[in-house]
């Protein structure tokens, strides 16, 4: 077998508004924010869930939150951002009666910290 048979194919990249739309079909909701704590995306899912709207894209993630709790939580994985933890954070919040177990991801891009990925799934039972 030469080496051509065995390497997987090459893919085109996919552009980002079929990424997006992609995104929007996961089970999953995700935020994505900055290292200032700007939002800069969110998918369908996350919106069904938690307080998310187009206008909120490029505001600072702790104006879109009323309970100090909330705000206190987004400037500790700000914090620890800035400090260049890489670790994931868990928690379960509720919203509405539903119950959701976050994790916030430190997101890196080119080998430098961009942001964090916060995503949930919805807990069942």
């Amino acid at each position: 077998m030469n080496e051509k048979s065995i390497r997987p194919k090459i893919r085109p990249a996919i552009d980002t508004t079929r990424l997006a739309a992609a995104m929007d079909h996961l089970p999953v909701g995700i935020t994505i924010i900055d290292t200032a704590g700007i939002m800069l995306y969110y998918n369908a899912y996350s919106a069904r869930y938690v307080d998310r709207k187009p206008e909120y894209i490029g505001r600072d993630i702790r104006t879109c939150h009323a309970e100090d709790a909330s705000i206190k939580k987004i400037e500790g994985f700000l914090k620890l951002l800035a400090a260049g933890s890489k670790a994931e954070v868990h928690y379960e919040a509720e919203r509405g009666g539903v119950r959701l177990a976050v994790t916030v991801t430190p997101f890196e891009f080119g080998g430098e910290l961009v942001g964090f990925i916060q995503s949930f799934l919805v807990k069942k039972g």
